[in-house]
Parts: C-alpha cells; structure tokens; sequence
C-alpha cells in the first residue's frame, strides 16, 4: 500500500511535486509495473487545456470557419476562372480520364459542328436534309438535342451535275446586339456546276427559341463581316469607265437601319473594252473583323477601318500579297515568293513599317494576355518553322523559337507550343522555356480546358499534360467507345472547332461522337 495525495483543484497552477500541497490521504494499491510518477508535462498540459477550455471551443470554431471561408472563396475564384475561360473561344469544358462520347451526330447534324457557334448556350449550326433544304438548327451542346430548327432559303439556288440542289456551306457567328447575343448565319453555295459567285444568305436568329429576326441576300463578290451590333458589307460602287470606288456600309443586324458608309479611293479603271479580264481583279472585296478593326481588302489594295466606318491605314500590296491581322493592333503585309519563303512588312499601330521574313502566327485559342507580344512564323521546306516573339510597340524581335511548329495556343501569358518532337511552355513576353515535354510523334492538334494541355494520342487516345510542368496527367484509348456498334471505325481525327465548346471525333462516314 502506498500513500497519495489528491489535489482537488481545476485552475491552481501546475506546482513542482516536491511543493507541499494541502490535501486529504487515501490508501490505494498501485501496480508497481506501472510508473510510479506521472510527468510534471503531462499534469501541466491537461491543466491547462481545462484552465483554457472556454476559450479554446471558440478559437477552434473559428479556425474551422476561416478555413470554410477559404475554401469557398478559393472555389468561386475557380468558378470564375472557369467561367472566364469557357467565354474564351477554343478553350474545352474541363476534362479528366472519365471522357468519354456524351452524344453523336449523324452527318447531316455533324454539319452543325463544323461550321456553327455557341450563342447564349446554344450550339447554333447550319445543316442540309437529303431533299437540299437547308436549315438553321439550335443544339444542346451537353446532349445534342435539337432545341429548334429553323427552315431558311436561298436566293437562287443553283443545281449540281449530280443533283437538284446545290452544295451548300453555312457558318454561323455570335454577335452582339443591344446587350444580348444573336445569331448570324451565311450561306454559300459551291461545287461543279456553280457559276460565278453566287449570292449569299444572310440569317439573323434569336438563340433560344430560332426565330428569325432579319434575312438578307448579299450579291456575289461583295465583302461580309460582322461587328458589334451591325452587319458590314463591302460594294463596288462604279458605272463603266469610272475610277473603281468600294462603297463600306455598316447596317443595323435587325432593322437593316444605315450606322455609317465609308468610300473607297479610286483602285482601277475598268471599262467594257476590258473585258472579264479586266473586270477580274477588281470585282471581290474581303472583310475581316479583328477586335475593333475592319480591314477591307480589294486586289492590290487594303484599307483598315475602325469599327466606326474611320480610316487607320492606306495599305498598297504587291501582286500576291495580303494583309493579315495580328496581335496588340499590329498587322503583317505578306507576300509569297517562288522561293516558297515569307517577305512581309509589319504595321504597327503608329504607322512604322518593319521588313520582315515571317507571316502572322496563329493561335488555336489567345486569351489576350501578353498584349504588348505579336507572335510570326518563317516558312520552311517542311512548314511552319521558328516562331518569334515581337514587341507590339517597335517590331524588334524579343525572342525566337527554332524549328518544326505545329499547333500553339496562349493563356495566361504562357505560350504552349507544339513542335515536330515536344510540347513546350514558353514566357510570352521573354520566350524563356518554362518546361519541355518530348514526344514520340507529331502533336498535330492543341486544345486545353484550362488545367491541361489535351493532345491526340496513338490511334484514338487522347492525352492530357499539365499546364503546369508538362507532365502526362492521363491517357484515355477511345476506340471502342467511339466505335459503338460498328465492327471497325475510321478515324479522321480528333476537332476542336474554334467556335464550338466540344472536343468531338470526325469519322471517314462523316458522323461524329462528340466527347465531354
């Protein structure tokens, strides 16, 4: 029997064992095996977590809030990152190793896919039925339902050797009108037997249920584009032996209303002596849209617009010359020798030219980062080869890239680029190499879904390397489940179209699976 003394006390604080201490004595019998002594530590800790238990409960309870409020905060900046980057055309839902084929398309409905547009969360498309008719459809993007589809016709349509209707491609655009988003679709018609340049469709939809809001014919040989809140088209707008003038127009998308005209300086003179010869060059216009420019293009001429109908920029070309936009305002005047090599002037936004031997690079999907960067390519036996970095303010050439370049795409202000033997991720502005992945075989497409860089593998694979460091995150063999049914498929290849939201696989049959 051994005698102890019990302290009954809950806040006192921790004494040395030696310290005499008031208390009552019990007899109790202790097993020897066991220590004789609890540490001092051990009484001190337990003391003080009773001594601190009130205050304790709170802090704890508010610990676990903060880290709640943190995640939460950390998941609507993820949410908004998405978000972000699903507006940025190109750019695929987020994606893991669980894709697979969410729906298909028969060939008549895969024509949606290649030439339609997501407006307002619907995929909008143009297809043909087996009679010729053609139509405007609205697709569920995440099912392929069709929402709506929308009967449209053709101001003359024009009969094939083969059959009573003609081919016919439509493309569909967003764009913006009064705050909301319509649908813009244009037809063309082509193939054997189509003469001249036929007459265009212009279709103006409303997204959500079809409805058509405007319809227009735009002659053969006219110039076409679209900006916010108006269609523009390019005219010729001369009589028989009058200096060639092009007259711009830009008109309201629904009411047709005129916002602003813009003539041209006079190009050619052309005259009924001349014949179709003479008539040839100077009877098409071009138009592109890029950010707020227009840039109208006719023969040997170009002229850049602001989106207000102002001159920017007079640009005379060179027989087999063309201008192309670039980056950060800047524009790139090409030209294509015999010696299959690249001579350009770069146009700076300030009206400095600077020869080049390069073209304008092409990205599968630019966020607009890295602004003050216009990226160029050279022209190799083989290809595109080396790709430059140029300041947007003076043209001088910040960086380059030597070699095979095959697809890149930029996000972030990290250019992801692949080569004829790796992946590689690249500072933007000083072209250092961030990470390089090898590869085994030619990466002939990029796409990413924000977090991964997704690359067709071997056969029906597809891959995904982190944005991050370029490591192989996951594989997936599709084969069999896009195949479905069929004994044997063929595949063309994996697509990301630059305007619909879905990876898909393109068959020689013309169908398509669309992934997700």
């Amino acid at each position: 029997m051994h005698q102890v003394e019990l302290v009954e006390t809950v806040d006192e604080p921790v004494r040395s064992s030696a310290a005499g201490v008031p208390g009552r004595r019990v007899d109790v019998t202790l097993d020897e095996a066991a220590p004789s002594q609890r540490p001092d530590e051990v009484v001190a800790a337990r003391t003080w977590l009773r001594r601190h238990a009130r205050s304790l409960v709170p802090t704890a309870a508010v610990l676990a809030a903060t880290l709640l409020v943190t995640q939460l905060v950390i998941d609507r900046r993820e949410a908004a990152r998405l978000a972000a980057l699903a507006a940025i055309p190109g750019v695929v839902p987020p994606a893991d190793a669980s894709i697979g084929v969410i729906w298909r398309a028969d060939p008549q409905l895969a024509a949606a896919l290649q030439s339609g547009a997501m407006v307002d969360g619907v995929l909008v498309g143009g297809i043909q039925a087996a009679d010729g008719a053609p139509s405007v459809v609205g697709l569920d993007p995440d099912t392929g339902v069709v929402a709506w589809a929308t009967p449209v016709d053709l101001p003359t349509p024009q009969p094939t050797p083969t059959s009573a209707s003609p081919e016919l491609w439509i493309a569909c655009s967003a764009v913006r009108h009064e705050g909301a988003h319509v649908a813009a679709c244009v037809s063309q018609q082509y193939g054997e037997g189509v003469q001249g340049i036929p007459p265009s469709s212009v279709w103006i939809l409303d997204p959500q249920d079809g409805s058509l809001l405007a319809e227009r014919v735009v002659d053969g040989g006219s110039g076409l584009a679209f900006t916010d809140d108006a269609m523009v088209l390019a005219t010729r707008a001369t009589d028989d032996g009058a200096a060639v003038r092009w007259a711009v127009t830009a008109t309201d998308l629904v009411s047709g209303d005129t916002r602003w005209t813009w003539t041209s300086p006079p190009t050619d003179v052309v005259s009924r002596d001349d014949g179709p010869e003479g008539l040839s060059g100077t009877t098409v216009a071009s138009l592109q849209t890029y950010d707020n420019r227009i840039v109208v293009g006719v023969d040997n001429h170009a002229w850049v617009l602001t989106s207000g109908g102002e001159l920017v920029q007079d640009v005379p070309l060179e027989p087999a010359s063309w201008l192309q936009p670039a980056r950060a305002g800047v524009f790139i005047k090409s030209t294509w020798t015999s010696s299959d090599l690249y001579q350009g002037t770069l146009l700076l936004e300030d009206g400095t030219e600077i020869p080049v031997d390069e073209a304008a690079g092409w990205l599968a999907v630019d966020d607009g980062s890295a602004p003050g960067v216009v990226l160029t390519v050279g022209e190799g036996g083989h290809g595109t080869d080396g790709l430059s970095g140029r300041s947007a303010t003076t043209g001088e050439r910040l960086w380059h890239l030597p070699g095979t370049i095959v697809a890149a795409l930029m996000l972030d202000g990290t250019l992801y680029v692949a080569t004829s033997d790796s992946l590689r991720a690249l500072d933007a502005a000083t072209g250092e190499v961030l990470w390089r992945t090898p590869l085994e075989r030619l990466a002939h497409q990029l796409s990413t879904d924000g977090t991964y860089l997704l690359v067709p593998g071997l056969g029906v694979t597809l891959e995904a390397y982190s944005l991050r460091n370029g490591e192989l995150a996951w594989s997936t063999d599709l084969s069999e489940e896009v195949a479905g049914d069929r004994s044997t498929v063929f595949v063309q290849g994996f697509r990301s179209g630059w305007h619909d939201p879905r990876l898909y696989v393109w068959m020689d049959s013309g169908s398509v699976a669309v992934l997700g």
